[in-house]
């Protein structure tokens, strides 16, 4: 069924033929703006501005009485429901023919004027109570009626109908008494009508009427009536147009930036929206925003130059002052204005709606371009626009100008890089960049693609051409100083930002200081709040953005929207908040890191976890934010820990190089713990060295104990050495000395298992020393670890079938703690150590179980493992292109996430199956590149069964005889491989 929405007189919702009632007040005004602007989001800000209609406003409950008042009016429309939440407001979602606005202003597109006006059924939105929406809104459309009205006039004019438009004519001149084309065109009638006398007469009531109230003599179209009607032209002959003798040109541009880069996709779409189509009704209006310092106003400067011949009757540019602290008055404004179109100073009406009256008077009808520069807002610019189309109005902006009637809103964005690098060489040279091309492009990223930056960077460096670009780069690099450095005569960085700041409300100012502590990191809107302690920071947030203070860079795979400080933007923030409040910032950050460590807590136990971890150390819970919200941020806890990957690191650092070294280590355990497979392996190292340095600094040796283990940990991933298992023996024999048993039962299942490793040798007895500490610990998790150790341990010295009931036990315990990934390690150990003990058909169903349960899991280091072992069995057992095909995957996988060990058991595992499928080259092609990257990672099991493979297919290409190759695939099955920290 259709549904249908009127405006052009009360509002009306017909859905399937019937009406459907739409609740008064605030639901009706809400349905009422947003079809409006149909198919366009309307931000929060604006729709709490038009329902409040002007009043003062709480902000803390206006955010949730609007989402109130949008579910009341879904609920009221029901199947013809259109509204739709978008990005940061609503927007009501309606097809070509569903909205009488539409059909209206198609109609009189195609000339239709008639059936056009045919459809307004009295005033606009007449039961709507808004004085806001009166005003913004439907005067606008008031005028895009009397213009089409005007059209469907002259029509009739041209076919013939002057004397039966002549008391419809009497009737508008009333109404209308200033609207000069109505007037124009009674002269006419009557003219034609041949009443000559009547006619003169009307148009010296016109004349005296705009002298005496506007202080402007008649428009060149009613001096053109008036001609006709004294020569005596023939009727058929239309009323002339205006006339360029009767109008002097203007250009008002200032000059256009000579060196000038890019934009040309902006300028087209500015092009485009301004001179689209003929035969519309509005008045075309583009709004230019962007951050301040990006070039809006010599973006908006080079258009109007580009445009200055499809506006021939001139070009009027007025700057509005809008980022200073005292914008222009719109009345001076159009003052301004008029008198540059040549209304004497001494006919300029005194109040404001008088003067935009006499200003779209003498604008009237013609083709001229206004430019307003830097403009404050929407109220500062409604008054000045035209009333008729042809003539377009270009605004730039700090803010975004959504509110304004028609405005289509384009961003200027910051400069790529190789854009920015053309303006540097423009300034200062091509060949200077490319001699420094790294300072260039250190250059370029500390100016953060602003143009006004650039063009300060690019000042000082021509000022002084001996200057080095690498010497200007380092003292940018400072971020304490870099707003200093941007500064050359009458421009400065800091300067330009300044009226931005300090226009905000308490609130987004607060905000804005706040994040600067951050620096130029993504965020989400929670982080505003545990910065702030404000209690809703929507409102906040969105007028930083408004403000072009701070870019929304769209969903995280949580789906929460997130934000970002521009680079200079986040240095000028910082040094604000250093300023205002030291102490407060300390206290924010802090409350900042316990609100991340309580989120990273809840996400990361959410993740499936091996049980081979240190629990976490003891960190109090945060009740900044509330429970719900907590569970709705990380209700999927790996994407939250991967949207928010930056920022943890980044506050890894920040706490550690403050002295809270304490807060750095609950972070780094919570985090890591699930990250270290998706960061780089030398980064969670530096990570480790960062928070192990802090707390040793801050004298707690204990806690520097657990970030050496987790250190130690994460080089183990990459080679095996004396240091690295000497490391793991101190971790156990400090943890025991603290008291730590769970951390000790760890360590000690670790020493024992890359101990084995490194040298063979199984130590059983350091094994069962890991099963008492974990009994002393009482963590039961551990108890699965160890073990599972202990069994290994006895399976590798050569006590299988000992061995097999320690695994039952641990396999029984990890089902009755419902850990899927503890369950695949223990399968995966009882594969191996089957497989080397020649029980290929457990070695078989083991391997196939881990399989099957692998997937079940997230654990991307664990799929490795279990994979590439079930390739090595595969070989084993007769399968060797399935062999290769699982143990390519595994490669790709220890490849992907930095693992040496694993990565030198799959490439063995990957050579022993070219070898059964007698395709030695192939071995070799893989072997041969293997042994390069990971022959020295310390596993001499692993790093063997990688030689004699590569020995065997050497030989075999070389033509030795088939039995070496026999031999090399028997050796297959004996061995041991694996990491214990992971299957």
């Amino acid at each position: 069924m259709t549904t249908t929405f009127k405006v052009l007189g009360p509002l009306e919702v017909r859905h399937g033929g019937e009406r459907v009632d739409v609740p008064a007040g605030l639901a009706r005004v809400l349905l009422a703006t947003l079809l409006l602007r149909a198919n366009q989001t309307v931000t929060m800000d604006a729709l709490v501005e038009r329902l409040w209609d002007g009043r003062a406003v709480n902000p803390a409950r206006t955010r949730s009485t609007l989402h109130m008042v949008v579910t009341r009016l879904r609920q009221a429309l029901g199947e013809a429901n259109v509204v739709r939440t978008a990005t940061n407001g609503y927007l009501a979602e309606v097809g070509p023919d569903a909205l009488d606005l539409h059909r209206f202003r198609v109609l009189a597109e195609e000339g239709r004027f008639a059936e056009a006006l045919s459809l307004w059924r009295g005033e606009p939105l007449s039961d709507v109570r808004s004085d806001a929406l009166h005003q913004e809104d439907v005067e606008p459309l008031r005028e895009e009626r009397l213009v089409v009205l005007e059209r469907r006039i002259e029509a009739d004019l041209a076919a013939g109908r002057a004397v039966e438009l002549v008391p419809e004519l009497r009737g508008l001149t009333k109404a209308y008494p200033l609207r000069e084309r109505f007037w124009g065109q009674l002269v006419l009638a009557l003219h034609r009508g041949d009443r000559q006398a009547e006619a003169l007469a009307e148009y010296r009531a016109i004349s005296e009427r705009l002298v005496e109230e506007l202080g402007v003599d008649p428009s060149q179209y009613l001096r053109a009536v008036h001609h006709t009607v004294l020569v005596g032209e023939p009727e058929d002959v239309p009323a002339p147009e205006p006339s360029s003798t009767a109008w002097t040109a203007l250009c008002q541009l200032p000059p256009d930036t000579v060196d000038f880069v890019g934009r040309e996709d902006l300028c087209d779409e500015a092009t485009r929206l301004l001179t689209g189509g003929p035969g519309g009704t509005g008045v075309p209006v583009v709004a230019i925003t962007g951050p301040p310092g990006g070039g809006k106003s010599a973006w908006t400067v080079r258009v109007a130059h580009a445009l200055r011949d499809r506006f021939p009757d001139g070009q009027l540019f007025v700057r509005l002052d809008g980022a200073g602290r005292a914008p222009r008055d719109p009345g001076e404004v159009l003052a301004e204005l008029l008198t540059a179109v040549g209304v004497a100073p001494s006919a300029i009406p005194d109040r404001l709606e008088a003067r935009a009256a006499a200003f779209r008077a003498q604008v009237a009808d013609r083709a001229v371009l206004l430019v307003l520069d830097d403009a404050a807002g929407v109220a500062q610019v409604r008054h000045l626009l035209p009333g008729t189309p042809g003539s377009a109005v270009l605004v730039s902006s700090r803010r975004w100008l959504a509110g304004l009637p028609g405005v289509r809103v384009l961003r200027v964005p910051p400069l790529p890089t190789g854009l920015a690098l053309d303006l540097l060489s423009l300034m200062i040279g091509a060949d200077r960049v490319a001699a420094e091309r790294r300072a260039a492009d250190a250059l370029v990223e500390a100016c953060g693609g602003l143009p006004l930056a650039l063009r300060i960077v690019g000042a000082r460096l021509a000022a002084r051409p001996s200057l080095p670009l690498a010497k200007l780069a380092a003292r940018l690099a400072d971020e304490r100083r870099r707003l200093d450095e941007m500064a050359a005569g009458d421009l400065e960085v800091r300067a330009s930002l300044e009226p931005s700041y300090e226009a905000l409300r308490p609130d987004a100012a607060l905000a804005f200081r706040r994040l600067g502590l951050l620096g130029a990191v993504d965020v989400a809107s929670w982080v505003v709040k545990a910065l702030t302690g404000l209690d809703d920071p929507e409102p906040a947030v969105e007028e930083l953005v408004e403000a072009n203070l701070l870019e929304e860079t769209g969903a995280d795979a949580t789906g929460e929207p997130r934000y970002r400080l521009h680079d200079v933007l986040a240095v000028y923030a910082a040094e604000v908040a250093a300023a205002a409040d030291p102490v407060g910032n300390d206290a924010a950050l802090r409350t900042y890191l316990g609100v991340l460590t309580t989120l990273a807590e809840v996400a990361s136990l959410r993740t499936t976890q091996s049980v081979d971890e240190v629990p976490f150390s003891p960190a109090p819970t945060t009740d900044v934010l509330p429970a719900r919200e907590v569970e709705r941020l990380t209700a999927d806890g790996g994407p939250w820990l991967l949207a928010e990957q930056v920022a943890l690191e980044r506050a890894i650092e920040a706490a550690a190089r403050r002295g809270w070294a304490v807060e750095a280590l609950w972070l780094y355990e919570r985090a890591m713990r699930y990250l270290d497979v998706f960061v780089p392996n030398e980064r969670v190292v530096e990570l480790a060295e960062v928070v192990e340095r802090s707390l040793r600094a801050a004298g707690e040796h204990r806690l520097a104990r657990r970030a050496r283990y987790h250190l130690t940990t994460q080089n183990l991933k990459e080679s095996l050495d004396d240091e690295v298992v000497g490391a793991l023996a101190e971790c156990a024999r400090g943890f025991g000395r603290d008291g730590d048993h769970a951390a000790e039962a760890l360590a000690l299942a670790s020493l024992a298992h890359y101990d084995h490793l490194r040298t063979g040798v199984a130590d059983v007895e350091v094994a069962r020393r890991a099963v008492e500490a974990s009994e002393r610990s009482g963590v039961r998790s551990v108890a699965c670890s160890t073990r599972r150790e202990l069994a290994l341990m006895l399976a590798h010295a050569g006590r299988y079938e000992e061995a097999l009931p320690h695994f039952d036990e641990t396999l029984a315990l990890c089902r009755e703690l419902g850990s899927g990934l503890a369950e695949v390690q223990v399968h995966h150990s009882v594969a191996r150590c089957a497989l080397q003990h020649g029980d290929l058909e457990r070695a078989a169903e083991a391997a196939a179980r881990a399989v099957e349960r692998i997937d079940l899991v997230n654990d991307l280091r664990g799929m490795g493992y279990v994979t590439s072992l079930a390739g090595r069995v595969a070989v084993v057992t007769g399968r060797p292109a399935e062999g290769v095909r699982l143990a390519t995957r595994a490669y790709r996988i220890f490849v992907e996430v930095g693992e040496g060990i694993g990565a030198a058991n799959a490439a063995a595992s990957i050579g022993e199956g070219y070898l059964a499928l007698g395709r030695p080259a192939d071995a070799l092609a893989v072997l041969e590149p293997a042994l390069r990257e990971y022959g020295e990672v310390g596993t001499a099991l692993e790093v063997e069964r990688m030689r004699k493979a590569f020995a065997a297919a050497t030989a075999a290409v070389d033509g030795a005889v088939d039995g070496v190759v026999r031999a090399a695939v028997g050796e297959a099955a004996e061995g041991e491989a694996g990491s214990r920290s992971t299957p």
